[in-house]
């Protein structure tokens, strides 16, 4: 057996106990421990969770497990003993499948299972488990439901195993077949298999076997959750008909023709048991109604029809926020940086603009953000979102078909963006920035591989950034002309791509994200443009986190890498690195924990520590970083869960190209293993279940930019010489 599987196994195994052998200890930042009502020790008990263990087994295909119990008395004080208990397990072999059949008497639910054989989740050479042939089971009355069969359910079939045991106690068998059967049980104590039918119960009523068609389908869209549930209808009501969908309204909220539009049980179309979701979660997903329900009931024209009820509930239509709230945001510091910020919002959100259920949110925003300037950073913003619960093509035919829009319309929303945001950061520079934006976001869920998967799509996106630099900052870009390249004012105009994913597999979960972006590919032929504020640059990156949640404890690990390359005019020239807004940094409480925020990098380059010119932000091209954490609890006071970790981060940042004055900063296959920094540290975080605020301290181990010793570990390290970060939330 496979680690990772031995200690997923060892993990439902203890699940299984009973009750009455589990202990609850609070520790106190883990030096005090206290048992608290400890239960009575019951050899009852042990005998109990055997058998609890053993069908936890047998479930999942060990038929011939083995199981030895063990328990210890210590004498601890006069008065009081002590019990220590151990299972050792020894599962045996797995059972697995060996032939697959289905045997089920209505002729069309045979051909159905067989049409759609391979997508079964029954496989030869798979562990056998219950579950599985559970999910079997759940997978063929999806099947049968989505080709009309309303009411058939799992109790209409069974599951038979055939093993060669049964066969033996045949007397019509002659001597040489008993022979055969002897051979083969004999193998299959070596590699055990099993043979399973899918079989039809006998039907002892015949609505189940029956395919529906959709009869009559009533929608009533502006239902109170507080009105009477009898079938009588309000006194003032108006009644339309759209696509022979009956439309009963009492206000005037909704457009009949966009309420129609996302039905998608039509009269005269066969029942199927994804149209009866896809209308659910449509409604549901939509900002305008707070629930949403749909009745079936056989139609009084035909045995084989249904009429479908719809009633929506809708919820309060305007919403207004105000927040005190602290933010970070590691993606554009034009919006936010990765300090600490403290801000005061407010917000209006509209669930039902055009009474299309389409969703207006408009947000004003100021606050500061602290560094070593005590306010280091202070900003503004607004914004304004719409979110359209449809898909709005754009004018690109091609591109619509190459998105394949219409086959994710049902959970797709396209959005429009508006921003302005100023930033005042102090000693530093002045930047306004306008921003638009035109897009598609949607989502994919896979039930069966437990994932999820979401899209973000812009076509169009324009932004545009004026800075104002201060005379102290410009002397020193000045002396670094990479830098001064990519601290300007300009232009984006051009497309973004973000991809996320999760998978839970046990005790492990997978997240994954990917993203890409580009500015002026098209535009950028334009040669005024090109030699003017239009920036042409491609960016991506990648990111992968992996989780093992044990019991009580969690380990994480978290790789990332990106990586941007500048291709446009700069002049007679061209662009040698990404805008700084666009561009890469390291340090703070979401990265490497050891530097402040953006005082990593770049390479090895020591300019940085050494030009004099005090504390200066370092920004890059690429960036490469590892993470590893193991998070632990220490104990609950009044109420709150107090938490720690240890951790490790490795990772630098580095310019795509390096000048005379900063050796070292750019990026070189043949030594940027060499470059990596390295710290490692622990602290404390205040779990309030729906936020967790984090306390770190982190000691840099390598610092490969240290000018005297760029390659010794632990060099000149201090109990004191340490960075404290503070953080909102885990940083990955």
């Amino acid at each position: 057996m496979k680690t990772s599987e031995k200690r997923d196994l060892a993990q439902r195994l203890a699940n299984q106990l009973d009750d009455s052998l589990r202990t609850q200890i609070v520790s106190l930042g883990g030096i005090y421990k206290k048992l608290v009502n400890p239960p009575v020790f019951d050899s009852m008990n042990v005998r109990r969770s055997l058998g609890f263990m053993i069908a936890l087994l047998n479930s999942l295909g060990y038929y011939s497990p083995s199981i030895k119990d063990t328990f210890r008395i210590d004498t601890v004080h006069r008065d009081q003993y002590r019990v220590t208990t151990d299972f050792q397990v020894r599962p045996g072999k797995n059972l697995k499948f060996d032939s697959i059949g289905y045997a089920l008497q209505t002729p069309q639910l045979q051909a159905l299972a067989l049409k759609y054989r391979d997508q079964s989740l029954l496989k030869k050479g798979h562990p056998y488990s219950k579950q599985v042939i559970s999910s079997e089971l759940d997978r063929l009355v999806e099947l049968f439901k989505n080709n009309g069969y309303y009411k058939f359910s799992k109790d209409d079939m069974v599951v038979e195993r055939d093993t060669v045991v049964a066969g033996l106690i045949d007397p019509t068998l002659d001597p040489f077949q008993q022979f055969a059967l002897l051979e083969e049980l004999k193998k299959k104590r070596e590699h055990p298999t099993v043979n399973v039918v899918v079989k039809e119960r006998l039907i002892k009523d015949s609505t189940h076997i029956t395919k529906y068609y959709i009869g009559k389908v009533t929608l009533r869209p502006d239902r109170s959750l507080l009105e009477d549930t009898s079938t009588s209808l309000p006194s003032h009501i108006d009644t339309t008909v759209v696509k022979n969908i009956t439309i009963i309204s009492q206000t005037d909220k909704f457009k009949p023709a966009f309420l129609a539009s996302n039905v998608f049980l039509r009269p005269g179309n066969l029942y199927k048991q994804d149209n009866y979701d896809r209308t659910l979660s449509r409604f549901n997903q939509m900002g305008a109604w707070q629930q949403a329900a749909i009745i079936m009931v056989p139609s009084d024209s035909s045995d084989s029809v249904l009429d479908a009820g719809l009633a929506l509930f809708p919820g309060k239509k305007q919403k207004l926020n105000v927040d005190l709230e602290t933010s970070r945001n590691t993606n554009d510091i034009v919006t936010a940086s990765n300090l600490l910020g403290v801000g005061l919002s407010f917000g209006l959100t509209n669930r039902n603009t055009f009474q299309e259920s389409v969703q207006s949110t408009s947000s004003i925003r100021g606050g500061v953000e602290f560094g070593s300037n005590f306010i280091q950073t202070t900003q503004a913003s607004f914004s304004h979102d719409i979110f359209f619960p449809k898909v709005i093509p754009t004018p690109a035919p091609w591109l619509n078909k190459m998105l394949k829009l219409d086959r994710v319309s049902d959970n797709l929303r396209t959005v429009l963006n508006f921003n302005t945001a100023y930033t005042d950061r102090r000693e530093f520079f002045k930047l306004l920035t306008f921003n638009s934006s035109w897009g598609y976001e949607w989502a994919k869920v896979n039930k069966q591989r437990s994932s999820t998967r979401s899209f973000i799509y812009k076509p169009l996106n324009i932004e545009y950034t004026s800075l104002t630099k201060t005379d102290s900052l410009q002397k020193f870009l000045d002396s670094i002309p990479s830098l001064n390249l990519a601290f300007k004012s300009g232009l984006v105009i051009g497309q973004q791509f973000i991809y996320n994913s999760v998978r839970q597999i046990g005790i492990h979960t997978n997240f994954f994200h990917f993203s890409a972006e580009e500015s002026g590919a098209a535009l950028g032929f334009i040669k005024s443009l090109d030699e003017g504020p239009l920036w042409r640059y491609v960016k991506g990156d990648i990111e992968f986190r992996h989780h093992i949640d044990y019991k009580k404890t969690e380990l994480a690990f978290r790789a990332y890498a990106g990586a941007g390359w500048a291709y446009g005019r700069e002049g007679s020239g061209y662009e040698q690195t990404l805008p700084f807004y666009k561009a890469f940094f390291a340090g703070g409480p979401q990265s490497m924990r050891g530097w402040q925020v953006r005082q990593l990098g770049l390479g090895s380059s020591k300019f940085y520590d050494t030009a004099g010119a005090g504390i200066l932000d370092r920004f890059g091209d690429v960036q490469l970083e590892g993470n590893i954490e193991y998070r632990f609890p220490l104990g609950t006071v009044i109420g709150i869960k107090i938490k720690s970790a240890v951790y490790t981060d490795i990772g630098n940042i580095w310019n795509r190209h390096a000048d005379s004055t900063n050796v070292g900063s750019d990026f070189k296959f043949n030594r940027f293993y060499k470059e990596f920094a390295v710290d490692a540290g622990t602290g404390l975080r205040l779990d309030f279940d729906y936020f967790l605020i984090r306390f770190d301290w982190a000691y840099k181990i390598r610092d490969p930019q240290r000018y005297d010793y760029p390659n010794r570990w632990f060099y000149d390290m201090t109990l004191g010489g340490g960075q404290f970060q503070l953080g909102i939330n885990y940083p990955f």
